[in-house]
């Protein structure tokens, strides 16, 4: 399949490496227009080579999952938490993962679940549901781990090393309609970036619902390189670098959902967990 162009939200540019913004989920929206879309034209990563999880920021797997309901969040944290943790130690070598929350994304909706009451809750666009086509990045070289760990009885272990992994599934036949777009972190520079506090997000059984998430908002650039993988099935996940301690600048990729510019009329529905691992 041929490269493919369409619209993502992206900050302008002289909105970038000001101060910290604070965005607070948890009190209703003021305001504000969406920033106007710009044409962004992705690449097929099936048909690319030069890219990987350690080198571009992300890479597919095929990993079919044992899950036979993922609407069934108890079994979803029993089982697919450690099918992710345990890819997530093979890739890195991490000798302790964590995982305690996971979102099911369709369109205008998604489906929270985990924290540390081990809910499930069904939240709108107002706490970050639906499809993300505003370009970000999930974590900053600001993030702490201490106070997310604490909500679960845990202390940070000790590490040489320290990554963030975010895995993402389609849950139907394809993610044709809607597909995630990622960025090539090597082409990201610190003057793309915006440093954003965010709070509220997914909804209070999200274990950084009151936390906050240190985010970046990214600016478009005529540097970067833009990939997707056509027509991802629900027995492939795809793996992206959220955080990294050696540097999250040029080695965590920015991401968002695009509308496929040729749709066959299959909403996507998807999955999304992140697993914290110490190297």
């Amino acid at each position: 399949m041929n490269a493919v162009t369409a619209p993502l939200s992206f900050i302008p540019a002289d909105q970038t490496e000001g101060p910290v913004q604070t965005l607070d989920l948890r009190r209703p929206m003021q305001g504000g227009r969406p920033h106007p879309p710009k044409s962004v034209t992705f690449s097929d990563a099936r048909r690319s080579s030069g890219l990987g999880l350690h080198i571009s920021g992300f890479e597919l797997h095929q990993a079919p999952s044992r899950v036979r309901d993922f609407d069934d969040h108890i079994e979803v944290m029993e089982v697919y938490y450690e099918e992710c943790r345990a890819l997530a130690r093979r890739l890195t070598g991490a000798h302790t993962a964590f995982t305690f929350d996971h979102i099911i994304r369709e369109p205008g909706t998604q489906l929270t679940a985990g924290g540390p009451a081990r809910a499930q809750l069904r939240t709108g666009i107002e706490a970050g549901g639906g499809y993300i086509n505003s370009v970000h990045m999930d974590y900053t070289d600001n993030t702490r781990w201490e106070r997310y760990l604490e909500l679960h009885g845990f202390q940070v272990p000790e590490s040489e090393h320290v990554y963030a992994l975010n895995f993402w599934r389609s849950l139907g036949e394809t993610s044709h309609d809607n597909p995630l777009a990622v960025c090539d972190a090597r082409t990201v520079e610190a003057r793309d970036l915006q440093e954003v506090n965010v709070y509220g997000y997914g909804g209070p059984v999200y274990s950084w619902y009151d936390i906050g998430i240190e985010t970046f908002s990214v600016a478009a650039s005529d540097r970067h390189r833009w990939y997707y993988y056509p027509e991802m099935t629900n027995e492939e996940v795809l793996i992206i670098k959220s955080f990294d301690s050696a540097g999250v600048i040029g080695s965590t990729p920015p991401h968002a959902s695009f509308s496929h510019p040729h749709p066959k009329g299959i909403a996507r529905r998807s999955i999304e967990l992140r697993v914290l691992c110490f190297c």
